[in-house]
């Protein structure tokens, strides 16, 4: 079977082609993506694919098209449904090129981001299928997600800070863009969060990390150590305190600004984490509590918090499956989106209630 594979970028494309290859099935990878902006961010994504597919002997094939004046053009004045415009116009085209071309099936590397609409996604390759008679060839990839980013990232690839658009672009920079007005309604916010969380448990509060603080650093990696250890040490066979640590560094440089304390009664008693992704869903990186600490409501009270505040978004989370935790987040409306050997992707939905 012939299968040329949409591909978004080169790291998405790892595990896609890595799983095709296993089944037996060789695709053409296929550069099709004018929702790309700016050219710069274009030309880098284009190049990267390029020099990933020559170095691992991967057949590429593209229809070379920037299209920022058309992209507005059909998006305008609804700019929020732009996803659906954007999927319809990158697969359709890749359809038809196959179909032009001899291909017998297509499928896209898009299929692979848990951040993705998925189910959108998959209809949308079924109706241009249909329309140019191919097979689609439909496999959830999500469950190679984060393998196939750790992979780029040893490979050195190029690394995406936002979908794609102009407009995932500016929310990529929001922050900055708004920080004056932001630091305006700063000090409300942090009253009203304090309020919302005594009303669950008196006394707590959550606290931004500040950057660099050594008391503050040891403590999130002894109570991450305290917490994941036996997870670790009964998938991997040991906790190496040397690999532990860098990961944890490497761990350190890309969220500390997304890190806030738990204190209760002014003592420090966990942390969380968590971020809005290029797509405005918000992932919870962790939520950790002082073995002492917990049963009693706290990590209940910080999850209500981070979904009140994020309750305009798709919340995700990835989950250890023996961790009982995933009991509490299956209670506040989380599913269980995918299922690997060791892990649960889990996924609420925006404007659900808690």
């Amino acid at each position: 079977m012939k299968v040329l594979l949409h591909t978004c970028c080169a790291p998405c494309s790892i595990m896609c082609i890595d799983r095709l290859k296993l089944e037996g099935v060789t695709p053409v990878v296929f550069w099709y993506n004018p929702n790309i902006h700016p050219f710069t961010e274009y030309e880098k994504r284009r190049k990267c694919l390029i020099d990933y597919t020559e170095k691992n002997s991967v057949e590429y094939a593209e229809k070379y098209e920037y299209g920022l004046r058309d992209f507005i053009s059909n998006i305008y004045p609804d700019y929020n449904s732009r996803c659906e415009y954007c999927y319809r116009k990158r697969l359709s085209e890749t359809a038809k090129y196959a179909s032009k071309n001899g291909y017998d099936a297509f499928s896209t590397t898009l299929l692979i981001s848990p951040y993705q609409n998925h189910e959108a996604l998959k209809k949308v390759c079924e109706e241009v299928c249909k329309k140019y008679e191919l097979e689609f060839v439909y496999r959830d990839f999500r469950v190679g997600f984060r393998e196939g980013q750790a992979k780029a990232r040893e490979y050195g690839l190029y690394m995406q800070k936002y979908c794609g658009c102009i407009f995932s672009e500016f929310i990529s920079n929001h922050d900055h863009i708004i920080s004056e007005q932001k630091a305006q309604i700063l000090e409300n916010k942090i009253t009203e969060k304090k309020i919302r969380l005594g009303w669950n448990v008196p006394n707590l509060e959550l606290k931004r990390y500040k950057n660099g603080n050594q008391e503050e650093i040891k403590f999130i990696y002894n109570l991450k150590k305290e917490v994941y250890q036996k997870y670790v040490e009964k998938i991997y066979g040991e906790w190496n305190e040397e690999n532990q640590k860098k990961l944890f560094n490497k761990f350190m440089k890309e969220s500390s600004k997304n890190i806030e304390l738990i204190y209760l009664k002014d003592k420090l008693v966990g942390f969380y984490n968590g971020k809005t992704k290029d797509d405005r869903s918000f992932e919870i990186g962790n939520i950790c509590i002082i073995p002492e600490y917990q049963n009693k409501r706290i990590g209940t009270a910080v999850l209500k918090e981070i979904l009140f505040e994020n309750k305009d978004k798709d919340i995700v989370l990835q989950c250890f499956k023996e961790n009982p935790a995933s009991k509490l987040y299956e209670r506040m409306g989380f599913k269980k989106e995918i299922e690997t050997q060791t892990h649960y992707i889990m996924k609420k939905a925006r404007n659900n209630k808690f």
